[in-house]
C-alpha cells in the first residue's frame, strides 16, 4: 500500500466514526493529545462516542504537508499539518501531527497517533 491509501484512512479517522477508528488501530493503538495525554484505542473510541451523543464533530478537515517514511517493509509514518474546525467553533486549530501504521495479518493499523498545537 502505498501512502496515498494511508492518507485516505488518515482522513476518515477524521470523521469520529467510531466503528472505523475500532476497526482501523490496532487493539493495542496510543494516542497523544495535548488535551488527554496518551489515551488508549478503547478510551478514544468511548471519547468519540460521547462526542457523537453530544453532536460534536469535525466540520472541516484539510491536510498539508503531508510526507510519508517507510522504516521497514511493514511501518509507514504519515506526517502532517492539520487544520481542523469543530463544528460548534467558528475557526479552526492547525495541528501537527504524526501516525505510525504497521502491517498486521495483511492488514494497515494505526498503531500510534500524536498531535501537536501549532500556531500560525
Amino acid at each position: 500500500m502505498d501512502s496515498t491509501e494511508l492518507y485516505e484512512i488518515e482522513r476518515s479517522l477524521w470523521t469520529n466514526d467510531p466503528k472505523l477508528y475500532h476497526d482501523s488501530l490496532r487493539h493495542d493503538a496510543l494516542l497523544m493529545f495535548q488535551e488527554t495525554g496518551v489515551i488508549t484505542r478503547d478510551a478514544a473510541i468511548a471519547a468519540i462516542r460521547e462526542e457523537n451523543r453530544e453532536n460534536r464533530h469535525w466540520a472541516e478537515v484539510k491536510f498539508s504537508d503531508e510526507r510519508a517514511l517507510s522504516p521497514t517493509d511493514d511501518t509507514r509514518v504519515l506526517i502532517y499539518k492539520a487544520d481542523a474546525r469543530w463544528n460548534y467553533e467558528s475557526n479552526p486549530i492547525s495541528v501537527l501531527c504524526s501516525s505510525i501504521y504497521a502491517l498486521d495479518s495483511g492488514e494497515w493499523k494505526l498503531v500510534f497517533h500524536q498531535q501537536t498545537p501549532f500556531a500560525v
